[in-house]
């Protein structure tokens, strides 16, 4: 029994010395191997004389300005550029969004596009759906014309009445002037929607010439009837409604 009372402690010993001995071994392994792997990487860069230098670490003064990371048989890894200046970020954000306002353009014309492709299969459809719509704003601003012609008629006889009493020497009643204020006042309500009716009109064309034009691009085809229509616009001699030439009456 006193032999194996000896015997364990020196087992026990002995194991606690393999221990160590493994431990040791693999950090020094460990050590071996980030040696070799910094060994095996170099960094070249441009010194303050402005020569190339070639050195296993990297001085930190250097790191924004720029190296390139070689290999253990000297060829070029990595290229890390310098580190932009305020005035270079500044661009590169600038560019940055140029290109995210162009993405956002393009993908609102791709959809303005296809709308388009929807409601004219041709530029001429655009420009007959133009003419009709020119011819309703001339419909409505004729209406107001008679109007006002109607309603100044009414201001004519008025005032002739009103008129006539002075020269009677009677005064003008006050149902007269109001009478008289209330017509002019709708004269000017009416002048003011035909010249209303006129803008929309020339906000029409602007958008319609947009249309057309984008619609000839898009198609491929030419708006074979625009150049008649807007010349219907500029001559009286031409009826306004016939943009097509073989439906436009002949001289």
């Amino acid at each position: 029994m006193s032999i194996n009372t000896t015997i364990y402690p020196a087992c026990s010993a002995i194991k606690n010395r393999r221990s160590i001995l493994h431990n040791a071994l693999v950090f020094m392994l460990f050590s071996a191997i980030c040696l070799s792997a910094s060994a095996a990487q170099l960094y070249r860069y441009k010194n303050e004389q402005g020569l190339m230098v070639l050195t296993q670490t990297l001085p930190a003064e250097y790191a924004t300005k720029g190296y390139e990371i070689l290999n253990e048989k000297g060829r070029v890894i990595k290229v890390i550029p310098p580190a932009l200046t305020p005035e270079q970020i500044a661009e590169r954000d600038a560019a940055l969004e140029r290109e995210r306002q162009a993405k956002l353009e393009k993908q609102k014309q791709d959809k303005i596009d296809e709308e388009l492709k929807i409601l004219y299969s041709h530029p001429n459809d655009a420009v007959r759906v133009l003419d009709r719509r020119i011819q309703d704003f001339k419909g409505l601003i004729e209406v107001k014309k008679a109007k006002v012609n109607n309603l100044q008629a009414l201001i004519s006889e008025e005032e002739s009445a009103a008129a006539a009493r002075q020269r009677r020497g009677l005064p003008v009643t006050e149902e007269s002037l109001i009478k008289i204020g209330n017509l002019q006042k709708e004269v000017a309500r009416n002048k003011a929607d035909i010249d209303e009716l006129r803008n929309d009109i020339a906000s029409l064309l602007v958008t319609f010439d947009q249309k057309i034009k984008r619609l000839e691009v898009i198609t491929g085809q030419a708006a074979s009837d625009y150049p008649l229509l807007l010349e219907s616009l500029k001559s009286p001699s031409i009826p306004p409604g016939n943009a097509n030439p073989e439906t436009a009456p002949k001289p």
